[in-house]
């Protein structure tokens, strides 16, 4: 008899124990290529086996879920990443592993200091018509499928672009802009050594190109605040004096940088030989 009440209580004892673990919910982690994509956008939703939505885990965090199989939808840019029959258990740590995927973010914080100022990012097809892939803003990390891409930032006055940036599975494209300070070109002209800057007009012109920069009138001097660049610089000659006109190929400017550049109208060549 005194044996038969021991096996019975043994046997409730695991019945009780092995309930209350059932009862324990277990933790299921969204691991997307370490450090690189946690913290990073879209998060994944998580559906039961009966099709109803359980939740939802950002990259790098852990969500507390019931024990049961499930299935985890990670949405990126580009299209999404499927993983079925993922088993939690009471009280365990169930680790999804992604990697065939890209991370891109963008940087704009000054000098790569301070707070991130929020300035807002368009991401699209690098390839016309360049349709729309993505927006999202500066100091986030975005989910893309692996493609090439054009990136804007909408940095005032007129926004900077990345052009064609390559997405690669497994990694992350980390932009960032760099504080560019304005460079200073002084156009000096003369004939004969002597200054006609008073009777000139020079136009400067994107190096290669027609397209005009920045233009200066007739007067004391030709002082001109530009991005950093290369540009060409035309001389227009009203003074009647030597060369009627003369271009000059090219100058270029570093940020923060200050130039001089003498051009002279007199003879068959300018002061730079050209």
């Amino acid at each position: 008899m005194r044996r038969r009440l021991t096996l019975t209580y043994s046997i409730v004892f695991c019945l009780i124990g092995s309930a209350a673990l059932a009862a324990q919910p277990g933790r299921l982690k969204l691991n997307v290529l370490d450090e690189l994509g946690a913290g990073a956008k879209p998060a994944a939703d998580i559906y039961a086996a009966d099709g109803s939505k359980a939740g939802e885990v950002a990259p790098g965090a852990t969500v507390e879920l019931p024990p049961g199989t499930y299935r985890l939808v990670l949405p990126i840019v580009g299209g999404k990443i499927v993983r079925e029959g993922v088993l939690v258990e009471a009280g365990r740590v169930r680790t999804v592993l992604i990697a065939n995927v890209a991370v891109l973010s963008v940087s704009a914080r000054a000098g790569g200091h301070g707070e991130e100022p929020g300035y807002g990012v368009t991401v699209t097809d690098a390839n016309p018509p360049h349709r729309k892939l993505a927006e999202f803003l500066s100091g986030e990390k975005m989910l893309f499928a692996p493609q090439q891409v054009d990136v804007k930032v909408d940095v005032p006055p007129q926004g900077y672009l990345w052009h064609a940036v390559t997405l690669q599975p497994g990694h992350r494209a980390g932009l960032e802009l760099k504080e560019e300070q304005p460079a200073e070109l002084l156009v000096r002209t003369n004939v004969l050594e002597a200054s006609i800057d008073k009777n000139t007009r020079v136009v400067l012109y994107q190096a290669g190109t027609q397209k005009q920069s920045a233009v200066s009138a007739p007067g004391p001097e030709h002082r001109f605040t530009l991005d950093a660049g290369d540009y060409d610089i035309y001389v227009e000659n009203l003074s009647g004096k030597g060369r009627p006109y003369t271009m000059e190929r090219s100058v270029h400017l570093k940020s923060g940088e200050k130039v001089e550049r003498q051009v002279a109208l007199d003879g068959e060549s300018t002061a730079n030989g050209k």
